[in-house]
C-alpha cells in the first residue's frame, strides 16, 4: 500500500485528473483498486455514491470512509462480482490495476454485466512503447523499479494496439483515447548516459513515443 499513497489527483498530467475530469457528478461508481480512497474521496465530494473494491486490508478501511460500499478480496476472484451482482454503475474504474493481475481479460469482462447500458469503463495503463522502453532494449537493458513503467509488481504490459484487443475481447469499443505524456528520456527508465543521437532523432518521429499511460473510456459494444 505504502509505495501508491503519494499522489496528487489534481495534477493535469495524470491518469488520475484524465479519469476523474470524466465523471459526471451523482454518478453510480464503482472503483476497482481503490487503495486508500484518494480517487474515492474526491468523487464523494462530487455527490457521486461509489462503490470500492480493494484487496489491501489497511487500504480499503482508510478508503471506505469515503465509499457507499466496500469489498475487500482479490479482483481475480469471484467474491466482488456476487457483491455487487445486483448493482449497475454509470462508471467502472480500473485506475492503474489490469497491470497488476494474472490474467486481466476476465476481470474486465465480468466489469460489463455490472454497467448500465450508456455506461463507460474507464481504464488507465503504463504504455510498456514509450521511447525510454525502446531505448533500454536498444542497450539490452530491462530495469525493473519501484514505480513507473516497469514497477516491480507489474505482471502483463500492453502498447495502444494490444490494450485496444484487450477492450475489444472483453466485449467493449474504446471511445475515447487520451494520455499522459513524458518526453524521451524523461521517465524513470531514462538511460543514465548520452544516448546515441540518431536513435533519438529516430525515435522522435515514432507516433506514440512519449506516451507513458494510457487513458480510454470504453462502452459496451
Amino acid at each position: 500500500m505504502s509505495k501508491y499513497m503519494n499522489v496528487n489527483v489534481y495534477y493535469p498530467n495524470s491518469s488520475h485528473y484524465l479519469l476523474l475530469k470524466q465523471i459526471k457528478q451523482c454518478s453510480d461508481v464503482l472503483e476497482c483498486g481503490c487503495a486508500i480512497g484518494y480517487m474515492t474521496k474526491v468523487m464523494n465530494e462530487q455527490g457521486c455514491n461509489v462503490s470500492v473494491v480493494e484487496i489491501d486490508k489497511d487500504a480499503i478501511n482508510i478508503a471506505k470512509q469515503y465509499a457507499k460500499d466496500a469489498y475487500c478480496g482479490d479482483l481475480e476472484e469471484d467474491g466482488w462480482k456476487k457483491h455487487y451482482a445486483n448493482k449497475t454503475f454509470d462508471f467502472i474504474m480500473f485506475a492503474d490495476v489490469l497491470e497488476h493481475l494474472r490474467n486481466p481479460l476476465p476481470v474486465l469482462k465480468s466489469a460489463v454485466p455490472l454497467l448500465k447500458d450508456n455506461g463507460k469503463i474507464l481504464i488507465s495503463i503504463p504504455n510498456i512503447c514509450h521511447n525510454d522502453m525502446i531505448i533500454r532494449m536498444f542497450y539490452n537493458s530491462w530495469n525493473y523499479t519501484g514505480l513507473g513503467l516497469l514497477d516491480d509488481t507489474h505482471l502483463r504490459f500492453w502498447g495502444r494496439d494490444e490494450l485496444n484487443m484487450l477492450v475489444h475481447d472483453a466485449g467493449l469499443n474504446v471511445e475515447s483515447w487520451e494520455s499522459v505524456l513524458m518526453p524521451t528520456q524523461g521517465t524513470e527508465q531514462r538511460m543514465p548516459f548520452k544516448v546515441d543521437r540518431e536513435l533519438l532523432d529516430f525515435l522522435r518521429k515514432r507516433n506514440y513515443g512519449t506516451v507513458y499511460q494510457w487513458v480510454i473510456s470504453c462502452g459496451k459494444r
